[in-house]
């Protein structure tokens, strides 16, 4: 079993929890609160009250999408992928974790309707995780 002590890449596929519609990707850069959340959801399956995105731009895949206004607050299921780097062998592995969590967005200083000065995820569910290794299936999840 790995343990991974940095993040990169990351992004997270976005899907309507009501109606399991898939609305699109949003894309967001590694903050400490990013690497901290999805770091404890990998390693130890500790999910965090809060995960605070910021600077995310996203990008709809749905014509029925409209997006939220500042501080409304949306049911969401997401599956985050990002490449982990294994503290040990310093390799680094993609992998995915898939949560539920209330989503709410807050401000907006550029004007783009598809981009957030942060968004927050909170009342987190872990659904469930899986690594992929280079070149062969995925490991089991951990939940």
């Amino acid at each position: 079993m790995c343990l991974f002590d940095r993040v990169a890449t990351p992004r997270i596929d976005i899907y309507n929890r009501i109606t399991n519609e898939y609305l699109g990707r949003a894309t967001f850069p590694v903050t400490p609160s990013v690497e901290s959340a999805s770091l404890g959801i990998l390693n130890s399956g500790t999910v965090p009250e809060s995960i605070l995105l910021q600077n995310v731009t996203f990008f709809p895949a749905s014509t029925k999408y409209v997006p939220p206004g500042a501080f409304e607050t949306l049911p969401r299921n997401g599956v985050i992928h990002a490449e982990y780097r294994d503290a040990d062998s310093k390799l680094w592995f993609p992998a995915d974790i898939s949560l539920r969590f209330d989503s709410r967005t807050r401000g907006n200083i550029a004007g783009d309707k598809y981009h957030f000065d942060s968004v927050e995820y909170t009342n987190i569910k872990l659904q469930d995780t899986k690594i992929f290794p280079q070149g062969g299936p995925p490991q089991a999840g951990t939940t």
